[in-house]
């Protein structure tokens, strides 16, 4: 069976990559459900102030990690560069608040038919827009929990820990009522 691709933005790479591991290019589930990033994240991890705020990502473990991208040939490559100019586009003129990262995140999910896991609500906006299913991070641990990837008692340390470090993604506790409301 095919793996069923899943992009995951940084801001959900940052909230799960020390609890679940590996995060990345692991399939779970009957659906072989695959978690990948894009070569620009580790751009944005290069930055010091993210460096110096999650030293954990220069460790050997989660630099190997993140060295596996979603395949694309060259012909793909090309209409994810035009669908990435004209969201670009659309950023600039109509909807500003998203990065060039998150439209470049936008514009792969829209050339590979796959969704991205994002709890930034103007990339969500972005990804509605172009019509690109987008799910929160507590979707995709509910997705994770239903595969036996990740059990109640993980998702749960997992929330307490945003909470216990004030990093909650956007609409938890909306989230937490709809994917888990046993917690």
């Amino acid at each position: 069976m095919p793996q069923s691709k899943i992009l995951v933005d940084t801001n959900t790479y940052l909230r799960l990559a020390q609890t679940i591991r590996p995060l990345l290019f692991m399939p779970f589930g009957d659906n072989e459900y695959c978690l990948y990033i894009l070569p620009e994240l580790n751009d944005e991890l290069a930055n010091r102030r993210l460096n110096s705020k999650f030293p954990w990502v220069d460790e050997e473990e989660y630099i190997e990690n993140r060295k596996s991208f979603p395949t694309v040939g060259r012909k793909q490559k090309r209409v994810i560069l035009t669908n990435f100019d004209f969201i670009w586009d659309f950023v600039q003129t109509e909807l500003p608040g998203p990065s060039r990262v998150d439209a470049l995140y936008i514009a792969y999910a829209l050339e590979l038919g796959v969704p991205v896991v994002t709890d930034d609500q103007d990339m969500t906006e972005l990804a509605k827009e172009f019509e690109v299913p987008v799910m929160p991070t507590l979707k995709l641990l509910k997705v994770m929990h239903e595969s036996n990837h990740a059990d109640l008692k993980k998702v749960k340390g997992i929330v307490e820990y945003w909470r216990a470090i004030g990093d909650c993604p956007a609409n938890l506790h909306r989230d937490l009522k709809t994917f888990f409301p046993e917690l």
